[in-house]
């Protein structure tokens, strides 16, 4: 049974659209036993802190992927869903802190998921277009690139928690909050290898317009690769609510691409 259907359904159209769109307007993936489950991200909504142990995990980390400042990248490579050992051709492009978009190409046409600040959409194949809730739009496709940001000096608080073990992993966590609106907040948990200072996992909650719950979203990046002196993983894997939802594993990645100025719209 698909995610989106028996006990999805269940929980009213607004957790369906939330299916659809984390799995970036796919086919339905299957339930599997996920990974160690981890804590949801908590805004303190207040900025302007900076512990001194997680700074000085993002400064390593930097210093391993790259200390040029962050201006983009497009990846181009296949995406598999849960256990469908189908693949379908997909771009992923991030430009900035709040722009992405992601193309993906299936036996029944092109399906896109642009994001433009806390504004976006994804289209399906049929031309439909369904609006993205503001908190899960702000957060992005992926969050690997949110520790390269210049803006994280200056509005943002970046939080130390230690050294956990996930996975049978020692990984040190560190949240980054920062402002969605002038008075609220969001936060996203980033766990480091405190050995390679790599960034391993991304985890943030998702609240969709109209719910009271949260959904955990994590994202695990592998495979990292030399892209013109940059460090970037080519291995993505997303799990939402423990349930395994897509992979992507790019075969090229370019810096800095050239796009036009409507690249993130529709």
């Amino acid at each position: 049974m698909s995610i989106c259907s028996g006990k999805w359904r269940s929980f009213g159209v607004v957790k369906v659209f939330v299916c659809i769109i984390t799995l970036c307007g796919s086919p339905c993936a299957y339930p599997q036993a996920g990974p160690t489950p981890l804590p949801i991200p908590a805004a303190t909504d207040k900025l302007g802190r900076y512990d001194a142990a997680a700074v000085a995990e993002v400064l390593a980390h930097l210093k391993v992927v790259g200390t040029a400042p962050w201006t983009g990248m497009q990846g181009t490579g296949t995406i598999t869903y849960g256990s469908d050992q189908n693949s379908y051709s997909a771009t992923l492009t991030i430009v900035g802190s709040s722009r992405s978009r992601l193309d993906i190409q299936t036996a029944t046409g092109s399906i896109s998921t642009r994001i433009n600040s806390r504004l976006g959409n994804i289209q399906h194949p049929d031309g439909k277009s369904f609006p993205l809730a503001p908190e899960i739009a702000a957060s992005g496709i992926v969050q690997f690139e949110l520790p390269r940001l210049a803006d994280l000096q200056t509005r943002s608080s970046v939080l130390d928690h230690g050294v956990t073990v996930i996975d049978g992993m020692n990984l040190h966590r560190v949240t980054i909050e920062q402002p969605l609106t002038p008075k609220k907040n969001i936060a996203t948990d980033l766990y480091f290898d405190p050995e390679t200072h790599l960034l391993v996992k991304t985890a943030n909650a998702i609240r969709p317009d109209g719910s009271q719950s949260e959904l955990l979203r994590v994202v695990t990046y592998g495979d990292y690769r030399a892209v013109d002196g940059v460090m970037v993983p080519f291995l993505y894997r997303q799990v939402l609510d423990g349930q395994k939802q897509w992979t992507i594993q790019f075969s090229e990645v370019q810096l800095n691409p050239n796009l036009q100025s409507n690249y993130f719209e529709f």
